[in-house]
C-alpha cells in the first residue's frame, strides 16, 4: 500500500491538469471524495475540474468546491493531462463517456469497494478502507496538506456517509482518528450538521411516508423490502434522489437481517439496493446478478420485471441466511 501511496503522491506533485470524477448518481463519499481531491491539488497549486455525469445532488449541493462540476466533456476549460477516478467498482461505473473519455488519457483510480479491477494505469484499491475519503486523508498526509477548511469538512463527509456517521462495522479507530483531525483542524460540527441535515422539501416527507406504507416482510421477518414505483415519484414531485437513505430505515425493524429496495427501470428491468447489520455478506448476493459493493451495502441491476426480481434475490437470500444460520 505505501508503494502506492507513494506512487500516487509524486504523480501529484510532477504533474498538472487534473480531472476529479467518480461514480454516475454520486452518493456522500462520492462528491465529498471529488471536493475533497479537488480541494487537495488546488492547495498544491494544480489546475484542476471536477465532473460527474449526474451533476452533484441536490441535497449535497452546499458542499463547496474550489472548481465548477462539469456534467458533459464537452464543456471542460482544459484538455486534462491525468484523469483521477474516485469510489467506482469499475469504468462502467463513472460512465460511458467518461469510460470512453480514460481511453486517450493516463489514469488513477482509488477505490475501496470488493473486488473492483485494475481499469486504471495506476490502481489504489484498499477494501479495507471505510470511505475513499479516508483514503485521500492519507494521501492528504503524505504530501504534508493538513485536513482544514473545505478540504476537512469535505473529508468528514466523505467518511461519515459510508460509515453512517461512524455506526456501521467497518468504522475504524483509523476513521475515528482521521474524524477527530478534522475536528482539531477546525471543522464547526454544529454548522456542518445543520447544512447537511436540512436539506429535505415537504414533497420529500410525504415521499417517506407513502414508501414506509409500502414495507413487506419475507423469510420469516429477517428481510425488509419496498418498491420505489415511479408512479409514487410523480404524485409527490419527488425525484429518486429524495429516496436516499430509506433503505437504511428498514434494517431498524426488530428481527430484520436484510433490507432490500427495488426500482423499477423499464420493461423487464429493475435494481436492487441491499443493506445488512453484517449477519451476511451483501455484496456476495450482489454480485450474483452482476452486481457488486461492500459487505454491508450492495446493489445490481436485474434483467427481469421487479416481481420476478423480488422472488429471485429473496431465493438467494434464503439460501445465505439459512447458511449463515448454520455458521452461527
Amino acid at each position: 500500500m505505501q508503494e502506492v501511496i507513494a506512487n500516487i503522491a509524486q504523480i501529484l506533485k510532477e504533474e498538472d491538469d487534473f480531472l476529479v470524477t467518480a461514480h454516475v448518481n454520486p452518493d456522500g463519499d462520492a462528491i465529498g471524495s471529488m471536493s475533497a481531491l479537488s480541494w487537495l491539488l488546488s492547495r498544491m497549486g494544480k489546475r484542476v475540474a471536477a465532473y460527474n455525469e449526474s451533476g452533484v445532488p441536490r441535497y449535497l449541493n452546499w458542499l463547496e468546491f474550489p472548481c465548477e462540476v462539469y456534467t458533459d466533456l464537452g464543456d471542460l476549460p482544459f484538455g486534462p493531462r491525468r484523469i483521477i477516478v474516485l469510489d467506482s467498482g469499475s469504468a462502467e461505473r463513472a460512465g460511458e463517456a467518461m469510460q470512453r473519455f480514460m481511453q486517450g488519457v493516463p489514469s488513477i483510480c482509488m477505490d475501496h469497494h470488493l473486488r473492483t479491477p485494475e481499469f486504471a494505469d495506476v490502481n489504489w484499491i484498499d477494501p479495507e478502507f471505510a470511505a475513499v475519503g479516508e483514503m485521500l486523508a492519507i494521501l492528504a498526509d503524505r504530501l504534508a496538506i493538513m485536513l482544514t477548511g473545505p478540504l476537512g469538512e469535505a473529508i468528514y463527509l466523505a467518511i461519515g456517509s459510508d460509515t453512517g456517521n461512524f455506526t456501521y462495522g467497518n468504522t475504524t479507530p483509523r476513521t475515528l482518528e482521521i474524524a477527530a483531525e478534522v475536528l482539531r483542524r477546525g471543522l464547526d460540527l454544529e454548522s456542518f450538521t445543520a447544512r447537511s441535515e436540512a436539506t429535505w422539501s415537504l414533497n420529500r416527507i410525504h415521499l417517506w411516508g407513502r414508501l414506509f406504507d409500502n414495507v413487506h416482510l419475507a423469510l420469516d421477518d429477517q428481510v425488509a423490502y419496498m418498491t420505489l414505483p415511479d408512479s409514487l415519484f410523480t404524485e409527490t414531485g419527488t425525484t429518486m434522489e429524495d429516496s436516499e437513505g430509506i433503505v437504511n430505515f428498514l434494517r431498524r425493524i426488530y428481527g430484520v437481517k436484510v433490507a432490500m429496495t427495488l426500482r423499477d427501470l423499464g420493461p423487464d428491468k429493475c435494481k436492487i439496493s441491499l443493506r445488512t447489520h453484517g449477519v451476511l455478506n451483501v455484496q456476495e448476493v450482489a454480485a450474483i446478478f452482476g452486481g457488486g459493493g461492500h459487505r454491508n451495502a450492495a446493489g445490481a441491476t436485474l434483467n427481469m420485471p421487479m416481481p420476478k426480481a423480488v422472488e429471485a434475490v429473496i431465493a438467494i437470500l434464503a439460501e445465505k441466511l439459512a447458511l449463515d444460520g448454520k455458521q452461527a
